[in-house]
């Protein structure tokens, strides 16, 4: 039970409303972009302050609210306690807890890959079919998609062109459909 992966966590706080722009793309105000990336440096500040050594692998990622942690650890108190440390942080309401259990946790395997997050980002962006709006962490070839989508559809779209960049090994969705 203690390497069981906590479910995600929810607060009552609600999700902002969606807004689209003329093509029919939903778009996010930078003042609540800032705020995630705000969310995503305060978490992460708070887990390498508490232990550098063992959150040293751990990314976070912000969006809308909902904070997603990625990379490894080597024990399942640890696992426990960021997720603990990003459920606790003002005006989170959902935590996506995708770290693993490893024993070489200090891997560089396990650091966020900026050159396919920016592949898949940029090509999202390009696709006229894709009206979703995502953020991306790829973390050992697994590509997790964040963000607010108005259609099962659209996220499908979006997880098919993710899962075609070349090194993703495959592709989860923490994409909320509204």
């Amino acid at each position: 039970a203690a390497c069981a992966a906590p479910g995600p966590e929810s607060r009552t706080a609600q999700p902002s409303p969606v807004s689209v722009d003329q093509s029919g793309r939903v778009v996010r105000a930078r003042a609540d972009r800032n705020q995630d990336d705000s969310i995503g440096r305060g978490i992460q500040a708070a887990l390498r302050q508490s232990d550098a050594v063992a959150f040293k692998t751990v990314s976070v990622l912000a969006w809308d609210n909902v904070v997603l942690l990625t990379g490894a650890v080597a024990k399942p108190e640890h696992r426990r306690r960021a997720a603990q440390v990003a459920r606790d942080w003002s005006d989170v309401r959902l935590v996506h807890d995708d770290l693993v259990m490893a024993e070489d946790f200090a891997s560089t395997a396990y650091l966020p890959d900026p050159v396919r997050e920016q592949r898949i980002y940029a090509g999202l962006l390009g696709q006229n079919d894709v009206t979703g709006a995502y953020v991306v962490r790829v973390v050992n070839g697994v590509a997790t998609l964040l963000g607010t989508a108005r259609s099962a559809d659209d996220v499908a779209k979006a997880m098919a062109f993710a899962r075609d960049v070349g090194g993703i090994k495959w592709v989860v969705d923490h994409v909320d459909i509204r």
